[in-house]
Formats: structure tokens, sequence, C-alpha cells
């Protein structure tokens, strides 16, 4: 069996059109779509999607959580480390490991914390405790 041909990087990228390149007809619709999305319905239905996603993901207001971050955050200052030491560490951002630490980075994932942790020299740890009421 042959290797297959391999594709020219440049194949891979999008080209993004300027106007005097589209047709007619696709310069009708991008013209469409642009008046769709200024109509109050479209409005209306961005605010709502964004509301959907802020319920499902909402900031970091969990207890646990804050505590884990300013844990993370002790156990950097505490090792002397500075915000771009833990950032070279981790590989993450260190604007990213500054938002989290303050709680601005509102969901964070297992793996991000998992990882900067590991830098620490530290692991996580779970409990699974009970709650006096289960909200529904």
């Amino acid at each position: 069996m042959s290797e297959p041909t391999p594709i020219p990087a440049e194949a891979h990228r999008r080209r993004r059109l300027s106007e005097a390149d589209l047709t007619p007809d696709q310069r009708s619709a991008v013209e469409a779509r642009r008046a769709d999305r200024q109509t109050p319905e479209y409005q209306e239905e961005i605010e709502r999607d964004i509301a959907a996603y802020r319920r499902e993901y909402p900031p970091a207001s969990d207890p646990g959580l804050i505590e884990a971050l300013a844990g993370l955050r002790l156990e950097r200052e505490r090792q002397g480390l500075s915000l771009s030491d833990v950032a070279e560490r981790t590989g993450i951002d260190r604007a990213t490991i500054s938002r989290l630490e303050t709680g601005k980075l509102p969901n964070p994932t297992i793996g991000t914390l998992r990882t900067y942790a590991r830098a620490l020299g530290r692991r996580l740890s779970w409990t699974l405790e009970p709650v006096a009421t289960i909200d529904r």
C-alpha cells in the first residue's frame, strides 16, 4: 500500500473572501445575514442563549472550588513562585492562572486544576459530603 500524498499546509487554511471577490448572489446572502442580525428577534434570541449558558455554566461561586483556588494561590506564594513561574511549569497562560486564582475563570476544568496542583508538587483531593438540603 502506498503512502498518501501529503496535503500542503496552505490548503488547510481558510481564506476569507473580500466583498469584491463575492458573486452577486453571495453578496446578497451576506447582506441578508447582516440585516437578520440587526433585528430585535435575533438580539432577543442571542440574549436568551447567553442567559441559558450562564445558568448552565455559572461563575465560580462554589465555596469548595473557591477554597481550592485559594489553596493553590497560598501554596504558590508559600513556595515563593510567581505567576510566570507557574505558567512556565504548567504551560498555562500567566493571565489564565491569575484569573483562576481570583475566581474570575468561571468554570475551570479538572485538568487545569490538576496541572496547576502538580506544578506545585501537590495533588487534588476530592470528598463527597452530605448537604442539608438538595436543591432541585
